[in-house]
């Protein structure tokens, strides 16, 4: 048994006040006991950005990813619109080929004629990150087409790189500067107006830091 202190204790982020509430949307309040302010985990956590979960067996809670764990961008940040573009998650037993390597949990991108030989992602990353890393490649198979990738942020190109269909897929890594909205585009640079038949590339292993 310990004697807390219930004294309408507020807790202010950034300068707005946060309506605490647990998994189940309840209200919950801070308290004091012994001369330290103990805080919601779940509440701060997820207004700052982290997922929060805990382990009941070890007794412990997690911020963020759990260590020795990863979380692909498709769970953490995925893409909310795509243009020729098309998912693949790893629950869903899907995957793409890359350099002759089975890639999932990520998206393919096909740029062809009867979208101005471009495709894209859209992703809302609402200023929480400050660097992605991905695996990006052209899809075994697809069209023996070059393209270029472009990354904008806030509608600045901020990242561009050619993409050779003889190429092995490569990791890239991308500055976010705490962006509010990343597009990653491709777009076919050999691409005739009369083929209607395009060219994929792949984008897998996405991390955002």
């Amino acid at each position: 048994m310990i004697e807390a202190v219930y004294d309408n204790i507020k807790i202010f982020i950034d300068g707005e006040q946060l309506d605490p509430r647990d998994a189940n949307g309840q209200q919950v309040e801070p308290f004091i006991y012994n001369g330290t302010t103990y805080l919601p985990v779940r509440a701060v956590g997820e207004a700052i950005g982290k997922d929060v979960s805990w382990d009941g067996v070890e007794k412990v809670v997690y911020l963020g990813a759990k260590p020795g764990g990863e979380e692909n961008w498709l769970s953490v940040c995925g893409p909310y619109q795509y243009t020729k573009g098309e998912e693949y998650r790893l629950t869903d037993n899907k995957y793409f080929t890359m350099s002759g390597q089975k890639y999932t949990n990520g998206f393919v991108l096909e740029a062809n004629a009867w979208y101005d030989h471009k495709a894209e992602a859209l992703f809302n990353l609402n200023g929480k990150y400050s660097s992605l890393t991905f695996t990006a490649g052209h899809i075994d198979g697809s069209g023996d087409r070059n393209a270029t990738l472009n990354v904008y942020l806030d509608g600045i190109i901020a990242y561009t790189t050619e993409l050779g269909y003889d190429d092995v897929a490569k990791p890239i890594t991308v500055p976010l500067n705490n962006a509010l909205q990343m597009k990653i585009e491709i777009v076919g640079i050999d691409l005739n107006v009369n083929i209607q038949a395009g060219v994929q590339y792949g984008f897998s292993e996405g991390i955002f830091s």
